[in-house]
């Protein structure tokens, strides 16, 4: 039997709360506990604490009724804990020291007189609230008694806490965080918290979290309090900021290699990047094309040549970090340009295998610069893409990399659409490059019978390329998204997800994308912390990933960051304004939450096939008013998917604060659905 007495008081056996417990019982065991150091207190003493508003004669009374009716809840429970006699009440440990019984109270002392770390990590773990919390005053000295040892005890532990936060040795790194998250718990205006989070946080590269962290501080402080953080609070943010780098901490994922993987009944191979010897041979078993970006200057004195040089390898060094291309270094390329100037692309491919070349230049026209870009088909010659962006001194340094992101995602999607058309034209032997083209085109679109053909897809590009690291990632994408869209009970689909992803982490330290499904599948196994850690990560090694950056706005939903949910789902699609349906439904779900039922249904109209969002749409109508239109996308909704019943998807929901739960249940409930 458990007897808690930290936050919500209860008594527990075998997992299950025992009901009606006598009013006073925990009460009374609080009082034994702290008041006494032999847990031993006289009758009169205790009459007179619990009913000092009564004279003496009721005050026994009122006892003597009291410890008849624990007496009767003991013997119906096998509990011989609160003992007395004529002259004395008193706790009889004898129950506890034979482990039939815990009392986290007690068991709260006994570590509070340790002081190492291990015992304060229990005392945050014991510690979930104050003392009876839900205590209903009643005018008598116990009342203001409790207070005292509340505030007592709170202190206590925020002392301790703060201590073991600023301890310089003898505390590691995840133990810093697990004092400081609880410090913060306790007491949301303890900006050393926020500050040891920041520089855990920088510590482990986690550059995502600094930031988060300190909004997350001054937030609080500004909607509370109405005051900005600390200056130490704000030197530090400034101090960690520039010094943090995009180098990933990959040891918290698995490090230990995993057993053999079966999807669905089809065995997948383990990642094994050892049987390639070198990156380009990975990329030449995968089919992958290769790039080269050339910049040709006019005038290498030039200022505007060599704004625009810095510029082409900000986008090279974005194309090295996506793992469906085969980039050529930069020095390379510069070489290639200094040493052998280029009339033609001819020889590219014999000599570095190069497939397709990005030709970048500066063009002045009209008094006005210019950066030309241009894809071309190393093999044909034929131009592919073009574009001509106006360039200048004067363009802020938000823009510069806006055009950088654009070049970047329209040089990938040029590359992508022309593969997979030489493919289907020239009927060459399916390569691993190939098959994720094709699983890729298919599950961008939130429709069941495409998840499942972009599975296939890219199981086939396993089997071309088994250690294919977007291919795998693709696989546990298809089954987080059939999950979502049909919005199953049972999260067996997920764990097997999951399961992939981890195979996948250890393949390609510098890939985002298995973290990204690391973070969006732990959102919906309700890790939500686990989550948040592995979009920090990934978003650290390609913070311009717009797809990863839409999934993160999605858990920062789920976690309740509602407010940076909205602000990181906006910049997902400011890098990617054609974007896919997810984004819109990311977007929309999160404006629900926030009351902005217009703007979210603005965001599913938005989508392709609003259909998809069907449920989504009936609720935010029904919050409306618009009862017919409800109406109408609730049949939809309940065409597609006949077996969906609020209460189960609402349990399965992986949402961290209920009361976002409470209110998407009841706009689905005002909408018609049962």
């Amino acid at each position: 039997m458990k007897l808690a007495v930290f936050g919500e008081a209860t008594v527990s056996l075998g997992g299950q709360l025992v009901p009606r417990v006598p009013a006073n019982f925990l009460r009374i065991i609080v009082y034994l506990l702290l008041e006494s150091p032999n847990h031993s207190v006289s009758r009169g003493k205790l009459a007179q604490v619990f009913w000092s508003d009564t004279d003496q004669a009721h005050a026994s009374m009122n006892l003597r009724q009291s410890l008849a009716r624990i007496r009767k809840f003991q013997e119906q429970y096998g509990l011989n804990l609160v003992q007395g006699d004529a002259t004395y009440v008193y706790l009889n440990l004898s129950q506890v020291r034979a482990e039939l019984l815990s009392i986290d109270l007690l068991e709260y002392l006994e570590f509070a007189q340790l002081g190492d770390i291990e015992s304060v990590l229990s005392l945050a773990g014991l510690y979930s609230g104050d003392l009876l919390a839900h205590n209903e005053p009643q005018n008598s000295d116990f009342d203001e008694w409790l207070d005292v040892q509340r505030v007592k005890l709170r202190d206590d532990l925020i002392t301790t806490l703060l201590r073991m936060v600023n301890q310089p040795v003898g505390v590691s790194i995840d133990e810093k965080r697990q004092c400081a998250r609880k410090l913060i718990e306790i007491d949301p205006y303890q900006e050393v918290g926020y500050r040891t989070l920041m520089q855990t946080a920088s510590q482990l590269g986690l550059i995502a979290k600094v930031e988060r962290t300190f909004r997350e501080c001054a937030k609080k402080l500004r909607d509370d309090l109405d005051v900005d953080p600390e200056e130490e609070t704000i030197e530090l943010y400034q101090q960690l900021l520039p010094k943090l780098s995009p180098a990933t901490t990959r040891s918290l994922i698995l490090p230990q290699p995993a057993p053999p993987l079966v999807a669905n009944g089809v065995e997948i191979q383990t990642p094994q990047s050892i049987l390639a010897t070198t990156q380009l041979e990975q990329n030449k078993k995968a089919g992958l094309p290769r790039v080269m970006v050339l910049y040709m200057p006019h005038n290498a004195a030039d200022p505007m040549e060599q704004l625009a040089a810095s510029l082409v390898d900000d986008i090279t060094i974005g194309l090295c970090r996506l793992r469906t291309l085969s980039v050529v270094a930069p020095y390379t390329s510069k070489r290639v340009v200094s040493e052998s100037p280029i009339d033609s692309f001819e020889g590219l491919n014999a000599q570095f295998g190069v497939n397709y070349a990005v030709d970048s230049k500066i063009v002045r026209r009209d008094g006005f610069c210019f950066l030309s870009v241009k894809l071309v088909d190393v093999a044909t010659q034929e131009i592919v893409w073009a574009e001509k962006q106006k360039f200048d001194y004067v363009l802020p340094e938000q823009q510069y990399r806006q055009l950088s992101i654009r070049i970047i995602l329209s040089v990938v999607s040029v590359i992508e659409k022309s593969e997979l058309d030489r493919y289907n034209k020239l009927y060459q032997d399916p390569n691993a490059y190939y098959w994720y083209l094709v699983g890729k085109r298919e599950f961008e679109k939130l429709d069941v019978a495409k998840l499942r053909q972009a599975r296939q897809s890219f199981k086939n590009a396993l089997t071309a390329a088994p250690d294919f690291v977007p291919a795998l990632s693709g696989i546990a994408r298809t089954m987080q998204r059939e999950w979502l869209v049909l919005a199953r009970k049972d999260k067996d689909i997920l764990l097997e997800g999951e399961q992939i992803a981890r195979h996948a982490a250890p393949a390609d330290p510098d890939d985002e994308r298995p973290l990204r499904e690391l973070g969006t599948i732990s959102m919906y196994l309700g890790k939500f912390d686990d989550s948040l850690e592995y979009f920090d990560q990934g978003e650290s090694i390609n913070p311009q990933h717009a797809d990863l950056l839409a999934d993160y706005a999605d858990a920062l939903n789920h976690y309740g960051y509602l407010d940076l949910s909205l602000e990181k789902i906006e910049q997902a699609i400011a890098l990617n304004p054609l974007a896919p349906d997810y984004y819109y439904w990311v977007g929309a779900g999160t404006l629900h939450d926030l009351d902005r039922y217009e703007e979210a249904i603005a965001f599913i109209q938005r989508m392709q096939n609003p259909r998809a969002a069907a449920r989504p749409m009936a609720a935010c109508w029904a919050m409306l008013g618009e009862r017919e239109k409800a109406s109408e996308w609730r049949q939809r909704s309940l065409e597609d998917n006949p077996d969906f019943r609020v209460g189960d998807w609402i349990k399965n929901m992986s949402l961290r604060i209920p009361e976002q739960r409470q209110k998407y249940e009841a706009s689905l409930r005002e909408a018609g659905f049962q």
